[in-house]
């Protein structure tokens, strides 16, 4: 059994051999809960990305041929009317890419690029994501839970991991 001081020195060998990586989280998760605490403060007074979310969604859906209207902030189909909440906006995603995106070693100048690059990739991702959570809720509204909850939530996910990983590859190295 391990002695509390070998055990201890473990941990510091194991930090000192992976600075890096504990620096990267750090200032990831840092920079993370400081812009979720920021939203939590301020959530009220973003609703207008909500409606701006739905305005859009209804634009891009209309000109492809589906119908589609907004009240505020709700998206309202034939079949089905659903609320847009913040998690919709892609503000989440972005918050998580830019915290990714600063804690990596890099400079400055490859960050803003980063930053300018991927907000609007994972935006347009985020408006093509609702657009076709339009088309499912319209023509195959048995499916939309699933398509919404479980395929989407994946497929975003690693959709802003590539933006991230594609920055580091093309901009950084």
């Amino acid at each position: 059994m391990d002695k509390p001081h070998g055990t201890i020195k473990k941990i510091k060998s194991l930090i000192s051999d992976n600075k890096e990586i504990f620096r990267f989280l750090t200032i990831f998760i840092s920079l993370l809960t400081f812009l979720f605490l920021i939203f939590y403060f301020l959530e009220k007074y973003l609703d207008f990305m909500r409606a701006w979310t739905a305005d859009i969604a209804v634009l891009f859906s209309n000109f492809i041929g589906m119908e589609a209207e907004a009240n505020g902030t709700s998206l309202i189909l034939k079949n089905m009317n659903f609320e847009i909440i913040h998690e919709c906006t892609g503000i989440f995603a972005l918050m998580i890419y830019f915290s990714c995106t600063m804690a990596y070693p890099t400079t400055w100048k490859n960050k803003i690029i980063g930053i300018a690059m991927g907000f609007p990739f994972i935006m347009a991702m985020n408006l093509f994501r609702i657009i076709f959570l339009v088309y499912i809720a319209d023509y195959h509204q048995n499916m939309f839970e699933y398509v919404h909850s479980y395929l989407w939530q994946g497929t975003f996910i690693v959709f802003v991991m590539l933006i991230w990983l594609l920055w580091i590859e093309k901009v950084v190295k």
